[in-house]
């Protein structure tokens, strides 16, 4: 089976066909084929080594994946494959608060990815324009983007209200039977739908304890994206219903009569909706938005929701959205680097460079940072104007560097400046500081999109900015810790003194695919740190480090 038409095909099906449904999902999941591309997708992720309730992680899976998908196909063949509870674990949100996250097993993760790719080519022929959290080919830039180009004001009339909507406790208050009754409306399959409905009622393991699902769907479940989105359709679908289906002639004829137009953006659980009528018509958008939320089980966040004027701007997205005076004098739409977004750069940066990180190596502490920066400078180059906000955190991550270098050297600035300085920046000889200067404003566009399953040479195009973008995550960033002091420092020097050639086969490697190996093993050092000197140091081809690791273990084993 080629997975890629098949998914072309349902697509196309789902385009040409939008009031029927699909009754023969289920043999897809139970094919070989599209069972081994589930796993390839989920044998990439980086979560991939990390474990769900049974300790499994997907190096076990893969000591025997014949078998286990042999397992695993014959168990949905059957109807008897059963869902495990996922392990809840909380990670640290930008806001201080605690994101609970569901991690599911490695076989469930599988499944879930064998039907997310079922159902995905179904709904993005059905989903909204206006949608754009958690969708192939979309992004939090496509989102500001269409904000930003549609309150230009190119045909005649401006936005002024903005309601920022937010709905309280999302993921965890889906009402499970009204999403799988939203799922039916395209899949009239049981066996699809009886296994959604496993997944939702998995339920959650927490510190020992067990808790039913009754609500919700886990935040870092494959399918849960989908699913959350298959249910805020109905929203989306409100939304153009009601408000987006006008013309561009009427919506003239609407504001000569004094009613307002309304411009709308969501991304997963957070939307806006902007008015161009009256303040009080912004209100009562917003109390028929609570109503319509009300039927589908969901409540407004009141703290997070609220109606404010385009010239006092709002925050979505982690971007700054405001209409304030141009350098011509007129009044234009910005998008802009939000004050606490720069806060949290300066203090990101601050704990990766804090006094108590000095033991760490230089290369590694430069590493971490530029990918900070990186990921930070590209989320942020299309702002408006961004040159001086890369400046100014420039200069400030120029001397928080200078300083960390002088207490980990215990040296002078002039000592320092000369053995590290780079121009306007730092380096060893084999890396050097990314500077945010380096990054130059890039005009924000706004792309035609395509439908990921039946156009896929126009969404390649996209593939390598969307990239770029998913770089930028404090959740998941590397701070510049080493499980072993100095490693990078010192397989820097012994790169730089051998080059990348294997001391015991001769040949002569690209630089990462080297390993630097001690010729004596560190556990027959009394202090392990001598046999981080130079000369204990060699570097070795990944085979001969293999085998050499063998030759040591067995030694040891006869010294022990």
């Amino acid at each position: 089976m080629d997975v890629g038409e098949m998914q072309r095909k349902l697509s196309q099906w789902a385009t040409e066909n939008p009031a029927d449904q699909y009754r023969d999902l289920y043999s897809l999941l139970c094919n070989e084929t599209w069972l081994r591309v589930a796993h390839r997708s989920v044998n990439t992720n980086q979560g991939r080594e990390t474990a769900g309730i049974d300790g499994r992680t997907m190096s076990h899976f893969n000591g025997d994946v014949e078998g286990n998908l042999g397992r695993l196909r014959e168990a949905l063949k059957a109807k008897t494959f059963e869902p495990m509870p996922v392990r809840r674990v909380y990670i640290p949100k930008a806001n201080g608060k605690q994101r609970p996250i569901g991690i599911a097993t490695i076989d469930d993760r599988i499944v879930q990815e064998a039907l997310r790719m079922a159902l995905d080519p179904l709904w993005e022929a059905d989903f909204s324009r206006h949608s754009y959290g958690f969708r192939p080919n979309r992004s939090t830039y496509d989102a500001i983007a269409y904000l930003w180009k549609s309150l230009i004001g190119t045909s005649g009339y401006t936005y002024q209200w903005v309601i920022e909507g937010d709905i309280a406790s999302y993921f965890d208050t889906i009402p499970h039977q009204k999403l799988v009754k939203a799922v039916k409306k395209r899949v009239a399959d049981r066996n699809i739908r009886a296994l959604l409905w496993k997944f939702l009622r998995a339920g959650v393991l927490h510190q020992d304890h067990y808790r039913e699902t009754l609500t919700g769907t886990p935040q870092g479940g494959i399918i849960s994206p989908l699913a959350a989105n298959i249910y805020l359709h109905q929203l989306d679908q409100y939304m153009e219903s009601t408000y987006l289906h006008f013309t561009s002639i009427q919506r003239v004829r609407r504001r000569k009569q004094g009613k307002g137009n309304v411009l709308y953006v969501r991304y997963a659980d957070d939307f806006v909706v902007l008015c161009n009528g009256t303040k009080a018509e912004a209100h009562t958008i917003k109390e028929e938005l609570r109503g319509f939320l009300s039927t589908l089980g969901l409540t407004l966040a009141e703290d997070k929701t609220k109606v404010t004027h385009i010239t006092e701007g709002f925050d979505f997205l982690g971007y700054r959205v405001i209409r304030s005076i141009g350098t011509r004098g007129t009044m234009i739409p910005k998008v802009l680097v939000p004050a606490k977004a720069i806060k949290r750069f300066r203090a990101k940066v601050r704990e990766m460079l804090a006094p108590g990180t000095t033991q760490e190596s230089t290369s590694a502490k430069i590493h971490a940072l530029n990918r900070l920066t990186r990921g930070w400078c590209e989320y942020y180059r299309s702002t408006s104007s961004p040159s001086w906000v890369f400046s100014q955190i420039g200069t400030e991550l120029f001397w928080d560097m200078a300083h960390w270098l002088g207490r980990k050297y215990e040296s002078n600035m002039p000592a320092i400046m000369q053995r590290f300085r780079k121009d306007n920046t730092f380096g060893t000889k084999a890396i050097t500081l990314v500077m945010p200067t380096a990054y130059k404003a890039k005009k924000m566009l706004v792309k035609t999109w395509h439908n990921p399953y039946t156009a896929p040479e126009q969404v390649m195009k996209e593939k390598d900015r969307m990239k770029r973008e998913s770089l930028f995550c404090y959740d998941k960033l590397w701070r510049g810790h080493e499980d072993r002091q100095q490693g990078m420092d010192l397989r820097e020097e012994v790169l730089l003194r051998d080059g990348p050639t294997c001391t015991c086969c001769g040949k002569t490697f690209h630089p990462s695919e080297v390993q630097v190996d001690h010729k004596i093993p560190r556990t027959r050092f009394k202090n392990p740190l001598d046999a981080d000197r130079l000369e204990n140091l060699q570097v070795l081809c990944t085979d001969c480090h293999r085998a050499k690791t063998k030759t040591d273990l067995k030694v040891l084993s006869r010294v022990r």
